[in-house]
């Protein structure tokens, strides 16, 4: 999912959200069902080169999760269990700590090739037996913002999502001060600020325009950094005018 793609979606849920909700500056509970945000997930997954399914099993402060990965044409089926420990997602940090319920389940399903499926068993290996780790902890490892140890799982999003100006205007316009793993739904506690809403959905304006009845050679060229640079001087605007307001 790019940029664009997030930002559309975010100020397609600004609109939602004020046109479902008359006193958005007051806090409200929001039951996300588990049916629904694997809805959202599935559709992500037909949308990714590397993911191809992902489904949650939730449960009172704790979930299963189910995923199929491919990576450099080799396809991984994950099964996993965690305790979650602490999630926080406002508008300064956005990070998720877990802890394993029991050993992640990794099963190797294709390979397109037999070297390289000798390739990663020796990689396996090595990581088993010199590093001692496994290869998803290893490669997990390698990622900015995780880090593993002794099967606590801390998960830093904030390096990712100050690249995407979409969601840290989101953040900021939808404050969300409570997110907890119920039995069957997520539940979320949160607020929304309507100057801040107003001005994200005018982020909407630099995405291009498509027309099914204009020829794509006609189509509007969008300098994506120009439109980032844009979208950030709109991002200042409602920090100022929150910080206005808490003085």
């Amino acid at each position: 999912m790019d940029w664009s793609q997030l930002l559309q979606y975010a100020a397609k849920a600004a609109n939602l959200v004020k046109q479902a909700v008359d006193t958005l500056a007051e806090e409200h509970d929001i039951f996300l069902p588990e049916s629904v945000l694997n809805t959202a997930l599935s559709a992500l997954a037909s949308r990714s080169q590397h993911l191809h399914a992902l489904s949650f099993q939730l449960h009172d402060d704790w979930f299963e999760v189910d995923l199929v990965f491919v990576y450099q044409q080799i396809e991984f089926g994950i099964n996993a269990s965690f305790d979650v420990e602490d999630i926080t997602f406002d508008a300064h940090k956005q990070s998720v700590i877990l802890r394993e319920r029991r050993p992640i389940y990794v099963e190797t399903r294709r390979f397109a090739s037999s070297w390289q499926k000798l390739s990663f068993s020796l990689w396996a290996w090595w990581c088993q037996h010199i590093k001692k780790t496994t290869p998803l902890v290893d490669a997990l490892q390698k990622i900015e913002g995780v880090s593993v140890k002794q099967g606590i799982y801390r998960l830093d999003f904030s390096s990712y999502i100050r690249r995407k100006p979409a969601i840290v205007a989101s953040l900021y316009a939808l404050e969300i001060n409570t997110i907890k793993v119920l039995d069957k739904s997520l539940y979320l506690r949160g607020s929304a600020d309507l100057r801040s809403l107003n001005l994200l959905n005018e982020l909407y304006k630099f995405l291009p325009e498509e027309r099914k009845d204009q020829p794509s050679k006609e189509l509007k060229v969008v300098d994506s950094k120009q439109a980032e640079v844009e979208a950030d001087i709109l991002i200042d605007k409602i920090l100022a005018g929150k910080f206005k307001d808490e003085h």
